[in-house]
């Protein structure tokens, strides 16, 4: 981990992350995950609230997701099936560019005497929060957004394919680990809590710079993606 250096080339810098590694509901996930892709077992997925005090792209904004944990055949990989940010230009790029199913929510991210506080409500309910006592330093936190990502990509006229797309490039500047809990909730178009409703979890609060990726490859539109689950998936993405 690095305190100063800033990674070249980052568009995001000096993100703040409370992160936690969860198991999930294997009914619920396999609902959520194309069928051309394949859970890891055990089911887990990765939870967080996010805040980027600063984009190369000029928005400052908030960020929350679940990332499924899942593989192909080219191997173990990340596919994000929810996502919201507090920043119009931040959705649309991350949606229409790269295949996240971004949303807009009223996101915070807060420490409060020692403890490190997460939340996200939409639609007027509580979907996550991310709580816990703030703990020791992590030497050596495991990488957060430097894995190979494949999410849905396309639209209901032109059909949906997967995208895959490298691994980003993270710097971790500082990493404290959090002891505390996941709890997961239900708005009209949000359904997380059939996800699992709270789980005691070590979770970790991490500054980074992250972007890009280390070879500089593009996404990959790759195969198609079946058109009954494309069209409820779209919908889904799409409110």
């Amino acid at each position: 981990m690095s305190e100063t250096a800033q990674l070249e080339g980052a568009v995001w810098i000096g993100a703040k992350v409370l992160a936690a590694d969860i198991p999930v509901s294997d009914v619920a996930a396999r609902a959520l995950l194309p069928p051309e892709l394949e859970l890891e077992d055990p089911t887990t997925a990765t939870i967080f609230v996010a805040d980027y005090p600063e984009t190369t792209f000029g928005s400052v904004y908030r960020e929350a997701a679940v990332i499924l944990h899942a593989k192909d055949e080219k191997g173990h990989l990340r596919h994000c099936p929810w996502m919201v940010v507090d920043d119009d230009t931040a959705l649309i790029l991350g949606r229409e560019l790269l295949g996240f199913p971004k949303k807009m929510a009223d996101i915070s991210l807060k420490e409060e005497q020692g403890r490190i506080i997460g939340v996200v409500t939409r639609k007027g309910a509580e979907v996550i929060r991310i709580e816990g006592e703030l703990g020791p330093i992590e030497s050596s936190p495991k990488p957060l957004f430097a894995h190979r990502m494949v999410n849905l990509f396309g639209s209901i006229v032109g059909g949906m394919k997967l995208l895959d797309i490298p691994a980003a490039t993270e710097l971790i500047h500082t990493a404290r680990s959090v002891s505390g809990k996941v709890l997961l909730g239900t708005s009209d178009r949000d359904q997380l809590g059939a996800l699992g409703t709270s789980t005691e979890c070590n979770a970790i609060y991490m500054t980074m710079d992250f972007g890009g990726s280390g070879a500089m490859e593009l996404p990959e539109v790759s195969k198609d993606v079946d058109p009954t689950f494309a069209l409820g998936r779209f919908f889904t993405r799409a409110m």
